[in-house]
């Protein structure tokens, strides 16, 4: 723990510890006897006695306790007044792996859009340290979210995503559509996705994980699916299929979207298969993946925990003591409450007559 004023703290010590010194000697050279004081004489048999040797014993405890206690809060203050501080220090690490979440946002897979988009969501749970990107296409492309490793921001836009496709909201999906009558174009859309990795000079782990029924509708796509596999994997891109439930009737084009993601190293499954999102994951943890380190950085913080600490119990060792004087001298009984001041207090004597006095 560091000091950011120590030369502060330094000067408020010497003048606190001068203060109490001329306190005490002032206090000791005016000390005075009180004018009602009766002196007495022989008083060494009294000293002697048990109970007053308690007593006695109880009230140097009892000074001492009540000066420690000052003495803890005035070094907490000054503590405190010094500022002291803590440095934290962090360091990053992230994985250089990258996923796309390649979905097909085509009329025909809006009932399905939301299965799947819970699936990419139990995916995004299984990661650590990707980062992801949500892109949606059927006649063109949009992207979602770009790639980020911010999981709670994920997870909530795949919950709005699963949400629009729920209530069929066209407008979540504007700009998938340009008008010519096309839709579920899976080639375009692969190439498409593989296009949003950034970084391509560096040695990253890449994958595409596709959802769609392989449905094309309307002119002949950009690529062909076959142009679409050779595209990702002249960028050591694997892609990964999920297919539509309506592929295990379609027997031509479930085994073309089959091939064409196995062909790049990776899994194709359909949707609601046990285990498929294990496979993926399993898949996505064998990709080329080396760790980052960042730089540490360090991150001064106020850090008053322990004066605040040292404050509080000189504080409480005080009252403690207060309690404990009164509890001592009686005044803490219920019946003492309702006395008016005063009350059952001895009589009070003046000064006896220098003649009466023992000398």
């Amino acid at each position: 723990m560091d000091l950011k004023w120590p030369v502060l703290a330094a000067i408020v010590l010497v003048v606190t510890i001068v203060a109490v010194t001329a306190i005490v000697i002032w206090a000791a050279r005016v000390h005075r006897r009180p004018v009602d004081a009766v002196l007495v004489a022989h008083t060494e048999r009294l000293r002697r006695l048990p109970r007053f040797r308690e007593l006695a014993s109880q009230q140097r405890w009892l000074s001492w306790w009540q000066t420690a206690g000052v003495a803890l809060a005035a070094i907490g203050c000054i503590w405190l007044i010094a500022r002291p501080q803590a440095t934290d220090v962090t360091q990053n690490r992230y994985s250089t792996r990258d996923i796309v979440l390649c979905l097909d946002a085509s009329t025909s897979m809006f009932d399905e859009d939301t299965q799947v988009t819970q699936a990419y969501s139990q995916l995004v749970d299984g990661l650590d340290g990707e980062r992801v990107s949500l892109v949606l296409w059927s006649d063109a492309a949009v992207t979602v979210f770009p790639l980020t490793d911010d999981y709670g921001w994920v997870q909530d836009e795949l919950g709005r995503a699963g949400r629009a496709f729920a209530l069929g909201d066209q407008e979540y999906v504007a700009g998938t559509y340009l008008g010519k009558e096309r839709a579920s174009l899976i080639s375009d859309g692969i190439v498409s996705c593989v296009k949003r990795f950034d970084m391509s000079n560096s040695e990253r782990g890449r994958a595409v994980i596709v959802a769609s029924d392989n449905d094309p509708q309307g002119g002949p796509p950009v690529y062909s699916l076959p142009d679409a596999t050779e595209f990702a994997k002249e960028r050591d891109v694997q892609l990964f299929g999920i297919g539509s439930s309506d592929l295990s009737f379609q027997e031509d084009k479930r085994a073309t979207f089959e091939k064409a993601v196995t062909d790049t190293g990776g899994t194709f499954s359909l949707l609601g298969d046990d285990g498929s999102i294990e496979s993926i994951l399993t898949g996505i943890d064998k990709l080329s993946a080396d760790e980052v380190v960042e730089p540490p950085k360090y991150q001064v913080r106020d850090a008053p925990g322990w004066p605040i600490a040292t404050i509080v119990v000189g504080v409480l060792m005080l009252i403690a003591g207060w309690v404990y004087a009164l509890a001592r001298a009686g005044r803490l009984s219920p019946r003492t409450w309702t006395q008016p001041p005063g009350a059952g207090r001895p009589p009070a004597y003046g000064p006896a007559p220098d003649k009466e006095r023992v000398r």
